[in-house]
C-alpha cells in the first residue's frame, strides 16, 4: 500500500513549475481591476477599488458606526454608509469588465457564429469523407487519401496569398464566408485523418448485421457510424474550435471591416485604437474572451482525453 505523500517532492517540483506558469494569467486578472493612474505606480500591487470595497464590508460586518468617507475627485467627498461605499467600490472595481463588454460584445458574437459554422461544417464534411474512403472500395481510393494527407505538409502561410488572391476573386473578402469557407476547407483534412483512423478499426459485421436489417446508406452513416464516433468526434471538435478561436492572421487579412472582426482580431484592433490608453480595460477584454475557452476546457477534458485514448489517432 502506497503512504500518503511519499512522492512529496514530486508534487512540490509541480508546483514549482505551475507557479510561474500561472503567474502571467495571475498578473491580467489582477490589472484588469486596476486603473490607469494605479498601473502607472506599478504593475503589481492589490487594486485600490477592492482594498476599499474590503475595508467596507469589513465595517459593516463589525457594525462600525459613523459613514464611510468615498473621495470622489480633488474638490468633493461624499460621506456614504458602508453598504453604499461598498456597492460604489464594486462598480469601481468592475468599471473596466463594463467598458470591456462594451467593446468585445461584438467580436464574441461574430466569433460563436464563425466557430459553430465552422464545427458543423468540419464535421459533415469529415465524417462524410472518412466514411467513403474507409467503407467503400474503389479504384484509387489510397490514392486519394494520401492526397489528402499530402495537403498537411504545406505551411498555411505558404497558401495565404493565393487563398487571399481566390476570395478577393470570388468578391468574399468583408463578409463571414471568408472566414468559414476557408476555415472549413482546411479544417476537413485533419479530420478525415482521424475520422478514417477510427472508422478503419470498426468491425465490418456491424455495418453487415444492419444491411441485413435494412438499414441504407443514410441510416448507415447517421444511425450507426456516428454514435459510435462520439470520442473522436469531440476530439475533432475541440480541436477545432481552439484553432478558429485563436486563428488571428486569416480574420485580419480578409476582413477590414471591424463588423466582421473576430475575437483574436479584434483585440488586436482594440490594442491599436484609443482604448491602448487604457490597459486596465483591454486586460478585462482578455480575460472576458478567455472565458469561453476555460468553459470549454473545464468541461471537455474528459471527452477530448477518452477521445485521444480510444484509437482516435491509430494509424
Amino acid at each position: 500500500m502506497r503512504r500518503p505523500g511519499k512522492h512529496w517532492w514530486l508534487h512540490l517540483f509541480l508546483l514549482m513549475v505551475a507557479v510561474p506558469t500561472l503567474m502571467p494569467f495571475v498578473f491580467v486578472l489582477n490589472n484588469s481591476f486596476r486603473t490607469s493612474s494605479e498601473m502607472l505606480h506599478g504593475y503589481f500591487g492589490v487594486p485600490r477599488a477592492a482594498r476599499a470595497a474590503l475595508s467596507c464590508a469589513w465595517r459593516a460586518l463589525r457594525g462600525s458606526p459613523g459613514p464611510s468617507f468615498v473621495i470622489t475627485d480633488a474638490k468633493q467627498t461624499l460621506a456614504l454608509s458602508h453598504t453604499h461605499a461598498l456597492r460604489y467600490h464594486l462598480r469601481l472595481l468592475l468599471r473596466n469588465y463594463r467598458d470591456a463588454w462594451t467593446s468585445v460584445r461584438p467580436y464574441l458574437r461574430n466569433t460563436l457564429w464563425v466557430v459553430c459554422a465552422v464545427a458543423t461544417g468540419v464535421l459533415i464534411l469529415g465524417t462524410a469523407t472518412a466514411f467513403v474512403l474507409s467503407r467503400f472500395p474503389f479504384p484509387g481510393r489510397t490514392v486519394v487519401f494520401y492526397y489528402f494527407l499530402s495537403t498537411m505538409m504545406f505551411p498555411g502561410v505558404l497558401t495565404l496569398v493565393p487563398s487571399f488572391l481566390l476570395i478577393k476573386r470570388l468578391g468574399l473578402l468583408n463578409s463571414y464566408s471568408a472566414l468559414i469557407v476557408p476555415m472549413v476547407a482546411g479544417g476537413q483534412v485533419f479530420a478525415i485523418f482521424v475520422f478514417k483512423s477510427f472508422f478503419d478499426g470498426l468491425s465490418q459485421d456491424l455495418f453487415d448485421a444492419a444491411k441485413i436489417d435494412g438499414a441504407g446508406l443514410f441510416s448507415l452513416y447517421w444511425h450507426l457510424l456516428l454514435p459510435l464516433s462520439r470520442p473522436v468526434i469531440a476530439v475533432v471538435l475541440i480541436i477545432n474550435i481552439l484553432g478558429t478561436w485563436n486563428n488571428f492572421l486569416w480574420p485580419f487579412i480578409v476582413n477590414t471591416d471591424p463588423r466582421y472582426h473576430i475575437v483574436a482580431s479584434g483585440l488586436y484592433v482594440m490594442s491599436a485604437s484609443e482604448s491602448a490608453s487604457n490597459p486596465g480595460m483591454l486586460f478585462a477584454a482578455y480575460v472576458i474572451t478567455s472565458i469561453p475557452l476555460l468553459l470549454l476546457f473545464a468541461c471537455a477534458t474528459r471527452a477530448f482525453m477518452q477521445g485521444m485514448t480510444s484509437g482516435a489517432f491509430k494509424a
